[in-house]
């Protein structure tokens, strides 16, 4: 906890106490936020740098992008460098002219940020309402003198700011009950009235953000005056396309700034933790967001990212050493229309895959946090809990990125090595989640066959000794994988008909017998996945046999529901490969699209499902997460 009185700190210093409520998970919290400034930081050096090298982008629209990237990278380097040694290193200090200075930059670059979109906002009614004057309209000179206002802009009306709170007497607490030196969080510490002052900001904050806002709503409304008057539909769907990225993006910004404000303004009643995390994402989101948005929605950045990927990843290798990664052709009629409406299809599949991992990440992530500080939860059951979230979070690690390439970037290309990586490490944590699931089975069955013994029989040893056995069946089974595959001499073509690289998707292209790779998959499938069915299905059968013989109705109820959750996982997690090898079997051969799909399903649909389950049917995880939130009722 911060430390609340003021004699024990320099009266030349402030404290930061980060989110109030929230002081025990800051190390965790730490970690997204670290992300997400990595991602700001490469995602707009990249923008600045790809906008550089390429002179067909020195265009107005990517000039202004680039003055949006080095505001994005000023303003999230005065705040998270700061936040993270808090959040990690107790570093609740902080002087009085440090904090002014970064009160400074964060309030001005924020009003600079909008002055940019106000810019590019217009950038696109110039093109779109006077293309054939754009470049004359917005040469060099007026660019660089529109830049020059915005930030004259946000320096000149910002300025006061550390000025009036540098003259404020401190009398009270120096604690600044946030993760930053906000200007409101700042004022509230004066021990004189402070008013007029926090009129003045509301009023700066206001006035800027409501013409900002104002004259964009009106650029808008004029693009699409001018866009409907266009005679071809495809020519309006096409200007439009041009404003996504731009929309997008403001979008995320006003709306954070809006509820920003409205808090400071009317929401007493809105939760502190709950305020300071809008705030954060407020200054956090859109830097790192930009340059994935702009960047993968603009044609000519993502193309040229792609060329310096792949020149730099394959070196030039050509023959067996290059995949192209796409569905099937047949594939395409997926999504009904793809033909009429080709982009439409990679972005729905996008989001999809997209919500799916980050609910994957933030639920496992919370799984295996809760775990830890929960003292009542270290044992047998939920420590195999843990390795499972650990194994999700890997597996679609491997996976999903890749896949997002695909979708997104139209990525396509993989180097054969590459391949033969993701074509061991997908299959072989998916052979470890089967042989966890086999583990938990082992654990349900001892829990209630042998309650009085269950400690001593599943003690610590034993669980990281079958934790290791699971490890190296996987390794053992599939390590053949890539070796046999690297042996494939020649290839019929080097399109995969799959969203990744799977053994068998490789080995059916191959030129020659195959036989030998066919029979080697099936009993990888029989030595994992048949294994595992087994012995889980006899577990349950005990299992079914113990619970029937309880003499009472309400114990029996109990016992079984304590196998809920493993049970729902297990189901979700075999069906889709159970149908797939019956289906083989029997001689029904699906569509392409559609075995691809239940492919994906192995390794998408359990990572993200499995916490939700066991998070919400779990009653020591719900209560610990209610917790957190003060979600409890009386």
């Amino acid at each position: 906890m911060v430390p609340a009185n003021k004699s024990q700190t320099s009266p030349n210093t402030f404290l930061l106490m980060g989110i109030p409520g929230l002081e025990h998970l800051h190390v965790w919290i730490g970690i997204p936020f670290c992300s997400m400034y990595i991602l700001a930081v490469v995602g707009n050096v990249t923008i600045l740098a790809v906008v550089r090298a390429e002179r067909s982008l020195h265009e107005p629209m990517f000039l202004f992008l680039c003055m949006l990237s080095v505001t994005d990278l000023v303003l999230s380097t005065s705040t998270l460098p700061r936040m993270l040694c808090l959040f990690w290193l107790g570093a609740h200090e902080i002087a009085i002219d440090a904090c002014l200075a970064q009160m400074f930059f964060i309030h001005s670059f924020t009003a600079m940020e909008s002055g940019f979109f106000l810019a590019m906002a217009i950038d696109r009614y110039v093109a779109i309402c006077h293309p054939l004057r754009h470049s004359t309209i917005l040469t060099h000179a007026h660019i660089a003198k529109m830049g020059a206002s915005v930030v004259l802009r946000g320096a000149v009306f910002f300025s006061p700011h550390p000025i009036l709170l540098k003259q404020l007497p401190y009398c009270r607490t120096r604690v600044i009950a946030h993760t930053y030196c906000e200007f409101m969080a700042v004022v509230k510490l004066a021990c004189v009235d402070t008013g007029a002052t926090k009129r003045y900001s509301l009023s700066v904050a206001s006035v800027i953000g409501s013409c900002d806002g104002f004259f964009i709503v009106i650029s808008y409304v004029l693009i699409l005056r001018a866009v409907f008057r266009l005679p071809s539909r495809e020519a309006s769907v096409k200007a439009l396309g041009t404003c996504g990225s731009h929309v997008c993006v403001i979008l995320v910004f006003y709306s954070t700034a809006v509820f920003t404000f409205l808090t400071h303004r009317f929401g007493h009643n809105v939760a502190p933790r709950i305020h300071i995390f809008i705030a954060n994402m407020y200054l956090l989101v859109p830097p790192f967001l930009n340059p994935i948005v702009y960047g993968v929605r603009t044609k000519k950045i993502r193309d040229y990212v792609l060329s310096f990927l792949r020149e730099s990843a394959l070196g030039g290798a050509q023959g067996r050493d290059v995949f192209l990664q796409q569905l099937h052709s047949s594939a395409l009629d997926i999504c009904p229309g793809w033909n009429s409406w080709p982009g439409i299809f990679p972005w729905l599949v996008l989001c999809a895959f997209l919500l799916g991992l980050v609910i994957t990440v933030i639920g496992n992530a919370t799984i295996l946090c809760i775990i830890r500080m929960e003292k009542s939860l270290h044992e047998p059951m939920f420590l195999l809990l843990a390795m499972l979230s650990v194994v999700d979070l890997s597996l679609v690690s491997v996976t999903v990125p890749r896949m997002l390439g695909i979708f997104w970037m139209n990525a396509k290309e993989i180097s054969f090595k590459a391949c033969l990586t993701q074509m061991f490490f997908v299959p072989s944590f998916y052979v470890t989640e089967s042989g966890i699931l086999l583990a938990m089975a082992f654990d349900r069955f001892v829990a209630i066959w042998h309650p009085l013994r269950y400690t001593t029989i599943l003690a610590n040893n034993m669980l990281v000794k079958m934790a290791l056995a699971v490890l190296a069946r996987a390794v053992a089974v599939l390590t053949p994988a890539p070796i046999l595959a690297k042996r494939l001499e020649s290839f019929q073509t080097h399109v995969i008909a799959y969203s990744y690289c799977a053994y068998m998707a490789v080995v059916q292209i191959a030129c020659g017998d195959i036989s030998d790779h066919i029979v080697y998959g099936l009993m990888v499938i029989v030595a994992s996945v048949g294994f595992d069915l087994f012995f889980i299905s006899l577990s349950y059968g005990l299992i079914l046999h113990a619970v029937f013989r309880i003499p009472s109705w309400e114990a029996r109820g109990k016992a079984v529901s304590t196998c809920g959750s493993h049970l729902c996982v297990i189901a979700l997690f075999y069906s889709p490969v159970v149908f797939s090898v019956l289906a083989q079997i029997l001689g029904y051969h699906m569509a392409p699209h559609l075995q691809i799909i239940i492919d994906n399903l192995y390794f998408l649909v359990p990572p993200m499902i499995n916490p939700l389950i066991y998070g919400a049917r779990t009653k020591q995880m719900r209560e610990w997460v209610l917790r957190i939130l003060h979600c409890r009722g009386d």
